[in-house]
């Protein structure tokens, strides 16, 4: 199975990688867009006409990106999106010097009383938000899409594609060979975007900071007087630099999955690995249905690893079982099982799987090694394909490098291998020297608007502890842990659901989070076998 690297970059990014993979909509020359969301469009009334949008290349509010709509490309052609360009100063400290680019999609709200819009923050870093706006379904207030430098439609665009081109091979190598090659692409890459006439500044330009400074910068441009900000994962950061700066319209932020600027996050991956193993552990302890599978996942697991290291697993699949349309081969040593388990605690759909994938990779069963071959193939791959490399490495190097550490030495092989890789050790081609300092401001968020916390039980990457951290400084906070869930939740779960409408509504309601803590039981299976 592929590297650590690979498993760590996906890591950061979130948001049902399946999901994201499914969303892929089918384009139409029968589609009229509908105008941008501005503050001076009509509130759609079901005639189908909303308005012309307010928003010219002419620019308008003090510090205002300068907006222009386009056609949106195929996987975000809808009825209901319209898609725009922003252009925005490279350094926000210099707004009369160069430029850069980033896409933006908007949706009206079904309810035209409801005028208050939620900005749509993607993770990563280098998850493009306008992705999400082809899966996220239209509710009752406006939604507005924002994507991160180097990401989206836009252009300049920085995802590495001399790693999409290793691919397939990577599936076939062990976890060493794996990182070799992976290491490869990444230096391939970097040099090209590091010496790109369009791309060289963007890489020294791009971090929380002004990611954050964007998303002012449209808002001013739409002239919203009264918005909240959504975040996931490392959307989530930029969420709370955002909360930080306190724009004016800013009213409240929602934190899903939350991400805080100022941690080690090497430190913090091997810790959470470990807390998300443990989780499982001990709600498959509590469940006949999982004991039945299973009866001691963390002892399971390191047995396994030990045996894969000794004796990797090898699954030849046909061009017919993944999306890649051709033959894998796919190897699991003891950290490519490791990290393919960890990416499964991603999404509850996937992570209810895994005691019995275990049980079936400890007896040694066939049919379970091709499914798990199989799915692990289309999580990674959609992770990869979806997230462009350049900006998170951009943002990871600059912002979170000065602040990692060495790893704990008291985590479990399992934590150890799914971080095993520094983030020193990626980041030498990317910063030189490297930083000192971030480059965004790391200190924790102080803010008395309103915030809602959102965290799901089994999130491998964003622990409830983040939320909890975060909110120590924060005067309005309110926070929810959902049982059975996996890394965010707003799209999957009623709850969550109910409470962000609720909170865009009226941040500064009291909100009745009861529904969290019903208990949402794990549908505990093993694979279908085929």
């Amino acid at each position: 199975m592929t590297g650590p690297a690979v498993g760590r970059r996906a890591a950061a990014w979130l948001v049902a990688v399946g999901l994201l993979a499914a969303s892929c909509g089918t384009g139409t020359d029968t589609v009229e867009a509908p105008p941008l969301v501005t503050a001076a469009t009509p509130a759609d009334d079901g005639s189908g006409s909303a308005g012309t949008p307010a928003v010219t290349a002419d620019g308008t509010a003090p510090g205002a990106a300068l907006v222009e709509q386009v056609d949106c490309p195929d996987p975000l052609v809808a009825a209901d999106l319209a898609c725009g360009i922003a252009t925005v100063p490279l350094d926000p400290d210099d707004p009369t010097g160069p430029t850069t680019r980033i896409s933006i999609a908007t949706r009206a709200g079904a309810d035209p009383a409801r005028t208050t819009p939620l900005v749509v923050l993607q993770g990563g870093p280098g998850g493009a938000s306008t992705e999400l706006a082809a899966f996220f379904p239209r509710r009752d207030f406006p939604q507005i899409f924002v994507d991160q430098r180097g990401t989206g439609f836009a252009g300049p665009d920085t995802d590495c594609v001399e790693l999409d081109d290793r691919l397939v091979a990577l599936f076939g190598l062990t976890s060493d060979e794996a990182l070799e090659l992976e290491y490869g692409a990444y230096a391939e890459c970097a040099a090209r975007l590091r010496s790109g006439p369009d791309t060289a500044s963007l890489i020294d330009h791009t971090d929380t900071a002004h990611h954050a400074a964007d998303v002012v910068a449209v808002m001013a441009a739409l002239g919203h007087p009264r918005w909240a900000v959504y975040g996931v994962s490392y959307g989530t950061t930029i969420a709370l630099e955002v909360l930080r700066r306190a724009p004016e319209g800013l009213v409240g932020a929602v934190l899903d999955g939350v991400y805080p600027p100022d941690i080690d996050v090497d430190a913090g991956l091997a810790r959470s690995a470990d807390r998300a193993l443990a989780e499982l552990d001990t709600a498959c302890a509590a469940d006949d249905s999982c004991r039945a599978l299973i009866s001691d996942v963390d002892a399971t697991v390191a047995a396994l690893m030990a045996r894969f290291d000794a004796d990797p697993v090898r699954v030849e699949l046909g061009a017919d079982e993944t999306s890649l349309g051709t033959p894998v081969e796919v190897v699991f040593d003891g950290t490519g099982l490791a990290v393919s388990v960890f990416r499964f605690f991603y999404d509850e759909r996937l992570l209810r799987f895994v005691p019995g994938v275990l049980a079936g990779l400890d007896a040694a069963d066939d049919a379970t090694a091709r499914w798990f071959a199989r799915i692990s193939v289309e999580v990674t791959a959609s992770s990869v394909i979806s997230n462009d490399e350049g900006t998170y490495f951009a943002v990871q190097c600059r912002d979170r490098l000065p602040l990692a550490g060495p790893l704990p030495t008291d985590v479990s092989a399992f934590a150890r291998a799914v971080a095993a890789v520094p983030l020193a050790d990626i980041c030498g081609d990317w910063v030189d020297p490297p930083p000192a300092t971030p480059a965004s401001p790391s200190e924790p968020v102080a803010s008395d608007l309103p915030v809602l916390t959102l965290t799901g039980r089994f999130d491998p990457i964003t622990p409830p502890s983040y939320a909890e951290h975060v909110a120590a400084t924060l005067e309005r906070v309110t926070g929810i842990v959902r049982d059975g869930r996996g890394h965010g939740i707003w799209a999957v779960d009623e709850c969550a659901g109910r409470l962000v409408d609720e909170f865009v509504a009226d941040p500064l309601r009291t909100l009745d989070t009861s529904c969290a803590d019903e208990p949402l039981p794990v549908d505990w299976t093993a694979p279908v076998r085929r």
